[in-house]
């Protein structure tokens, strides 16, 4: 194992690092996999020398420096729930808080240790949103302005749920390459994740509508800290709306049109963004429960 990364991190050297995020996210599923084939102490000797030899052959890239800890604690934990026999949901949970809470560290604690300032990350992101807006004609700081919001507040809340968005992700790639590996390999078999298995919460639901109306509250307080507060919990807000309709739309097309059409859904709603709106819409009617049970009633064996 510590030959194939060490053979990899210096094909990533001689290309100028051009795989090294690839290579921070084999490395925590080297150590899932390690671990279940042995034991979590042996995943524990195996992530040291990962982490030895890609500070040493990584020349101290930043990259290496910082995510690959990151990744071989998610690994770690990951593999004693693992060895404790927890369901599959639960080890996603785990590696996705994991990742998040080390991307939180990594951006506003590593990297400004680093000479990499938070204020000069938040302008550069800010730079690419407004240049993503303007392909699409898409003006989002008149937009956002016009809504009696400040734009630059806007972008630092942003920057800080993208932040959380990516540790999110990395977590969930690092869940669906470790399940895929480990039955590929005839290691263990984790079993599959049905989206119908994906419930969602009414409580959770009706929360997340009622942060909405936080968008229109906060033009009327001054406080800078109830204002991040209440702008940050209604996008929150509004993003698991967004995932609860995306969930829905998905599910529509697989049991009523008998089609794929969640992904051209959502690729449409990038061009045209107040599907933005239908989907947060869509969103609070399947998690408060209406169209939950509109979709039960059109599966075959539900039917009476």
């Amino acid at each position: 194992m510590l030959a194939i990364i060490g053979a990899m991190i210096l094909i990533d050297r001689m290309t100028a690092y051009w795989f090294t995020e690839l290579i921070v996210l084999i490395v925590p599923v080297v150590v899932i996999l390690y671990s279940a084939m042995h034991t979590v102490k042996d995943g524990l000797i195996l992530s040291t020398g990962l982490t030895f030899i890609s500070f040493l052959l990584g020349n101290f890239q930043f990259t290496y420096l910082i995510y690959v800890p990151v990744g071989i604690l998610t690994g770690i934990v990951y593999s004693i729930g693992m060895k404790r026999k927890l369901d599959k949901q639960t080890l996603l949970t785990m590696a996705i808080i994991v990742y998040v809470v080390g991307e939180i560290v990594a951006t506003f604690i590593v990297y400004p240790l680093l000479g990499f300032p938070v204020a000069t990350m938040i302008e550069q992101f800010k730079t690419a949103v407004l240049e993503m807006g303007s392909r699409f004609g898409i003006g989002y700081e008149a937009i956002f302005t016009g809504a009696g919001l400040s734009f630059d507040k806007v972008v630092v809340i942003l920057f800080v749920i993208s932040t959380i968005g990516i540790g999110a992700m990395e977590g969930v790639l690092i869940h669906l390459l470790s399940v895929f590996l480990l039955k590929r390999f005839k290691i263990a078999d984790l079993g599959r994740v049905n989206i119908w298995d994906i419930k969602p919460n009414p409580v959770v639901a009706y929360a997340s509508f009622l942060s909405l109306f936080l968008f229109f509250a906060n033009r009327y307080t001054e406080n800078q800290t109830l204002y991040y507060v209440g702008i940050t919990i209604a996008l929150l807000g509004a993003i698991i709306l967004m995932y609860y309709g995306y969930l829905f739309v998905i599910l529509y097309g697989v049991i009523v049109l008998r089609r794929n059409v969640g992904s051209f859904f959502i690729l449409l709603a990038f061009f045209v963004p107040v599907l933005l709106i239908f989907l947060v819409i869509l969103g609070f009617l399947y998690g408060s429960g209406p169209l939950r049970n509109y979709l039960e009633s059109k599966i075959p064996n539900k039917q009476s």
